[in-house]
């Protein structure tokens, strides 16, 4: 028997008994190549709905990236109105005047009106100048400004309006110093009374001693200085402590007269400061209150 394409064949003059194995061979053969093809097709028709879907999906999304029609889809941001075209804010003025400066108070007697009193106006015992200390010895106010000068300076203190002289010795290094400190109704009558001091012979300051300050400069060689700052005239005297007079450049002597000079002058500056200070604290209160 042979077989061909189709299933079995019978050949003329054999026996007309089928072969029903061979039959159910063919028939097995069959189912599977049925099965095969359905497998393949549903394959296929799978594949064609799965792209039929995308081409949908694409066609709908257009050629805009998922996050690119995400933003196309927000809204317009909104402006922010702005101010009207020129205005500006307005604040409430909180500036202070000018603050009062320290020299105003020592010009001006209608401001300068703190106690004028030697322990007030000295303040600590010492005198202490570029690292030299000179101790407190004595202090004292003169009941009459020419009496605490020489015959020609009180000339001139009484001529130009002094109102009172405060004095101060000090002691160290072997040498004593007496700073005297004038004041006078104003700043014009200080300036005048210092330029004729200047020319006034034997014009100096005389020396405060007792209650610890020791006698000196009366023999004579003494060193003196003299100036003048707002309403007030400031004058010095030293010599050495044992009362011997003094001679030469760069002495203990001389260089206490000129460091006596500057404490007056510290001193003076000082009184205006904390006069100054105490305006401005006034000021700020007063604008505080007011608010």
């Amino acid at each position: 028997m042979s077989y061909g394409q189709g299933g079995p064949q019978w050949t003329p003059g054999g026996s007309n008994t089928p072969d029903w194995d061979a039959l159910a061979a063919d028939a097995e053969r069959r189912r599977r190549r049925r099965r095969t093809t359905v497998i393949i097709g549903s394959a296929a028709a799978a594949a064609v709905i799965g792209t039929a879907v995308a081409l949908a999906v694409v066609s709908q999304s257009g050629d805009d990236s998922p996050t690119d029609q995400a933003s196309a889809t927000l809204p317009e941001p909104t402006d922010v109105p702005s101010g009207s075209a020129g205005a500006e804010p307005t604040w409430r003025d909180v500036s202070l005047p000018p603050l009062p400066q320290p020299r105003e108070f020592i010009s001006d007697a209608d401001k300068d009106t703190a106690p004028f009193d030697a322990e007030t106006f000295w303040g600590g015992e010492d005198m202490e100048i570029d690292g030299r200390t000179y101790t407190r010895a004595a202090t004292g106010p003169a009941g009459d400004c020419a009496e605490a000068a020489s015959d020609a300076l009180g000339a001139v203190l009484a001529e130009h309006g002094c109102t009172a002289l405060l004095r101060a010795t000090f002691t160290g290094g072997g040498v004593a110093v007496t700073v005297g400190v004038a004041q006078f109704g104003t700043e014009e009558d200080a300036q005048a009374a210092r330029e004729a001091q200047q020319g006034a012979q034997g014009a100096s300051l005389q020396p405060l001693t007792g209650d610890g300050a020791p006698a000196f400069c009366g023999q004579g060689g003494c060193r003196t200085t003299a100036n003048q700052v707002g309403r007030y005239a400031y004058y010095t005297i030293a010599g050495n402590a044992d009362g011997s007079p003094d001679s030469g450049e760069g002495t203990p002597a001389q260089q206490a007269a000129r460091d006596g000079n500057d404490h007056a002058f510290n001193r003076i500056i000082q009184r205006g400061e904390a006069q100054a200070s105490a305006s401005a604290d006034a000021l700020v209160e007063e604008r505080r209150r007011g608010d």
